[in-house]
């Protein structure tokens, strides 16, 4: 390595306007949130404009409301940190978060071979909150891990609910330099061997379905559209440490900072319209911006290769060093900087606004505004940029308006109170949606190998249906008695409010085969369901529904 990349610490250099830099429009300002132990991201929840979400790298996530932190989740005992740029290093709230309390958060995790070993295993877990303001470190459900045990460093960090709901997952090459370990080329998972630092999910952006199924080694589901890469949960390759990257909350566009090496930091931009860079190779290690690799020559255009829009050099003009991505601000307070994508240079701190589009950047400018050891930036859900500092203070880019809250959005009260009012049911009433089941007459498990039914919610709410299946048989002394119970497997979903859902629960090929043999046998068989389903203030509302079992 011939420098630090990422998130190493520098020098501080202060975090208001930088003294003879070109001055920042006179509207936009840096407004304080907090200061914080070595923040690295900050994210709130997608309706939620009371709250932002601070990262710290040591392992803990601070929320902030009314201008207070206390601690949402505490996980600094998995987290490894000891390298500069290991740590828990984002969050990102799943859009139902507002009923389910779901979020994911990325993080370095201690390797096998304990505090001798280098690198780690790059951990993407999904958490629970249990009020606005806590989340239970208990509730962790590993999604996704990637040994990156040769190296400290490239452990790329981003967290992304991209414009589709899906989570997308930002990873570096496997660190040490020039990609050495071969990870950035490769899509096979022949590839991997945790022993050499081989794995072909390095150097990547992922996208997956978080939900547990047939990826990540059964932590997540491989959605439909992504490339069809051997090792499936890739989306793009060929980075090198995409340490940020963002969606333009406006047009889905999709923007990637990627730190460099000797040379070039670059910006990547993949349009919605042209399908956000679904398999797009983005040239390292055989290119570093628009150059082969260590060089200044022109790359020219070889085919299979998308280069960057925006590149920015170590020596003058630029004095570069490692780039820390942003966002296309979209913030309506900030009238000079709208549409502009907002980045910076993590050592020198100053803050650059430019215009990204396919195939160019245009008007880049110094804005004037600087952070010392600028780590990293932020969004909340009025789609307001704020900026992280190494040395602590987390900044919010300011202007004249105020928020202007999404579709949606809500303030909820201070924790300890009863929620009342609008967003997750009928609170102002006092009590838990109405729910409407409706189930088939009669249905055929034993040969579909599922159940169905149809709910609806008076609100958005949070679903959970399972059915139990009694297997009856008639005697002339007993009459109806039940012989046998089986179950299905239990659903759980979130509803939409006011919309008549199908809901499917699976039946085992075991209960299959036992709810054949009592047919075969003229046995009655009923199917009960159970519904319970909840509101985002937590009133819940039982509800019941049967079906017939038949041969036809």
């Amino acid at each position: 390595m011939t420098r630090r990349v990422g998130m190493g610490l520098a020098v501080a250099v202060g975090w208001a306007l930088a003294l003879g830099a070109p001055s920042a429009p006179a509207a936009v300002t840096l407004a304080p949130i907090g200061t914080f132990q070595q923040p690295v991201d900050v994210a709130a929840p997608p309706t939620d404009i009371s709250r932002v979400f601070v990262v710290q790298k040591g392992g803990k996530i601070m929320v902030v409301r009314n201008g207070a932190a206390s601690t949402f989740l505490d996980i600094t005992g998995r987290v490894r940190s000891s390298g500069e740029e290991q740590g828990l290093l984002s969050v990102a709230l799943a859009p139902d978060y507002a009923i389910s309390g779901t979020f994911y958060v990325y993080y370095t995790a201690q390797p096998p071979g304990g505090a001798g070993a280098v690198g780690s295993d790059l951990t993407v877990s999904a958490f629970h909150a249990t009020d606005p303001d806590h989340a239970d470190p208990a509730s962790e459900r590993v999604v996704l891990s990637i040994p990156h045990r040769k190296e400290d460093n490239h452990n790329g960090g981003q967290l992304q609910i991209g414009p589709d709901g899906l989570l997308w997952v930002g990873t570096g090459d496997g660190g040490g330099g020039n990609d050495g370990l071969g990870n950035a080329q490769k899509t096979d998972p022949s590839w991997n061997d945790a022993s050499a630092g081989h794995d072909a999910r390095l150097g990547k952006l992922l996208r997956i379905d978080p939900t547990p199924g047939n990826g990540c080694g059964g932590g997540c589901t491989i959605p439909a559209g992504n490339p069809g890469f051997a090792q499936p949960e890739i989306w793009a390759y060929g980075l090198r440490n995409p340490w940020r990257y963002s969606f333009d909350r406006a047009t889905g566009d999709l923007v990637i900072g990627d730190v460099g090496q000797e040379t070039w930091e670059e910006v990547d931009f993949a349009a919605a319209a042209g399908g956000r860079g679904a398999g797009a190779n983005y040239g390292w290690n055989t290119y570093e911006g628009n150059h082969p690799r260590g060089t200044s020559d022109p790359a020219g255009s070889p085919a299979g290769f998308t280069f960057p829009v925006l590149e920015k050099k170590h020596g003058a003009p630029d004095n570069f060093a490692s780039i820390a991505g942003g966002y296309v601000v979209r913030d309506p307070a900030l009238p000079d900087l709208l549409g502009k994508y907002v980045y910076a240079d993590t050592y020198a701190g100053k803050i650059r606004a430019v215009t990204v589009g396919p195939g160019s950047a245009t008007g880049d400018v110094d804005t004037g505004l600087h952070v010392s050891t600028l780590s990293s930036f932020g969004q909340d859900a009025c789609g307001r940029v704020y900026a992280t500092s190494l040395d602590g203070p987390v900044v919010r880019l300011s202007g004249s308006g105020a928020c202007v809250p999404p579709p949606g959005a809500t303030a909820p009260p201070p924790a300890g109170t009863t929620p009342t009012g609008p967003g997750g049911g009928p609170g102002a009433a006092g009590g838990a949606p109405e729910v409407k089941v409706v189930a088939a007459s009669t249905q055929r498990p034993w040969k579909s190998g599922v159940v169905r039914l149809r709910v609806s919610c008076t609100a958005i709410c949070r679903l959970t249906a399972g059915g139990t299946f009694l297997v009856t048989r008639t005697t002339r002394r007993a009459g109806a008695a039940v012989v046998r119970t089986l179950r299905t497997q239990t659903a759980k979903r979130v509803l939409p409010a006011n919309t008549l859902t199908t809901v499917k629960m699976k039946v085992s090929a075991k209960t299959r085969r036992s709810l054949l043999r009592a047919l075969n046998r003229h046995r009655r068989i009923t199917l009960r369901f159970a519904i319970t389903a909840s509101d985002r203030d937590g009133h819940a509302r039982n509800a019941t529904a049967r079906s017939a079992i038949t041969r036809r």
